[in-house]
C-alpha cells in the first residue's frame, strides 16, 4: 500500500507494544511518534477520544484501541496472523480479550502497596493463568508453529511480568503453569518481541515503578532515584 501508517505512542504502554509487534511481524513500514501522556499536546487531545494511546494515523483517518488497530492491520496487509478457519479465528479473538484483564492485574501488581496486597493480586492473576494453562499447547506458539495475533497480545504482558520478576518476587510458577512458562520463554526470545520497545525500556519502567511507590519499588536500589511521596497511582 502507498499509505504509510503512523503509530502515536507512549514509551511504556503495553497496548502500543502489542501494535508494534503486529506491525513488525507483518513487515509493515511505519512511523512512530512518542508523546507525554502527563502533558499531551493539543493535537493529540483533539483526535484521541479516550485520551489514550495507541492511535494509528492512516492518511487523514484516526483509528484507536489496540485490538481494533491490530484487526485493521490484519485486514489491510498480507502475512496474516489470524487462522484461516472461522472457529479457530473466533476462539483466538476470545483469548485475546482474555489477555485484557490479565494486563490489568500486571498494572495492579505495580501499584500494590503492601506485600499482602501484592500476593492477593498475583493469586488472582494465577487463577486466570489456571484457565489459560488448560487450553494452550504451545508448539511453540499459541496456534502451533506460526506466530499469531494471540502471541502478539500476550507478549507485552509476559514482558512486564518478566521485568517485575527480575526485581525479586517470582511472577511465573513453572510447576503450576508449565505450558505458560514455556510459551512465555519462547515469545520473549523472539526478535519481533525484543525489538518492540524503546531500547531503554527496563530503565524507564523501573523509574515508573519507583514513582508509583508500590511494594515492588522496595526491591529497587533507592540510591538511583529521587525521593518521592508514597502513592498508589501514577
Amino acid at each position: 500500500m502507498n499509505i504509510k501508517p503512523k503509530l502515536v505512542s507512549f514509551k511504556l504502554c503495553p497496548f502500543v507494544q502489542k501494535a508494534v509487534i503486529v506491525l513488525r511481524q507483518k513487515n509493515i513500514d511505519y512511523d512512530i511518534e512518542y508523546i507525554d501522556l502527563a502533558d499531551p499536546a493539543d493535537w493529540f487531545v483533539k483526535i484521541s477520544p479516550f485520551g489514550k494511546v495507541p492511535l494509528l494515523l492512516w492518511d487523514k483517518e484516526v483509528i484507536f484501541e489496540s485490538n481494533v488497530i491490530n484487526e485493521f492491520l490484519e485486514e489491510a496487509f498480507p502475512n496474516k496472523l489470524h487462522p484461516s478457519d472461522l472457529i479457530k479465528r473466533a476462539k483466538n479473538r476470545s483469548w485475546i480479550e482474555f489477555s485484557g484483564p490479565c494486563m490489568t492485574h500486571s498494572f495492579e501488581l505495580s501499584i500494590a502497596e503492601t506485600k499482602e496486597n501484592f500476593g492477593d493480586v498475583l493469586e488472582v492473576l494465577n487463577q486466570r493463568f489456571d484457565q489459560l494453562e488448560e487450553i494452550i499447547n504451545p508448539q511453540p506458539y499459541f496456534n502451533g508453529t506460526e506466530f499469531s495475533m494471540v502471541d502478539a497480545s500476550y507478549a507485552p504482558l509476559f514482558h512486564r511480568l518478566h521485568c517485575l520478576g527480575e526485581l525479586g518476587p517470582a511472577m511465573f510458577d513453572s510447576a503450576r503453569h508449565p505450558k505458560i512458562t514455556q510459551w512465555k520463554n519462547h515469545l520473549l526470545q523472539q526478535e519481533v518481541v525484543k525489538n518492540s520497545t524503546v531500547s531503554n525500556f527496563t530503565e524507564l519502567y523501573r523509574e515508573l515503578l519507583w514513582k508509583r511507590q508500590g511494594y515492588i519499588s522496595s526491591f529497587l536500589d533507592s540510591s538511583l532515584y529521587s525521593p518521592v511521596e508514597r502513592k498508589s497511582h501514577y
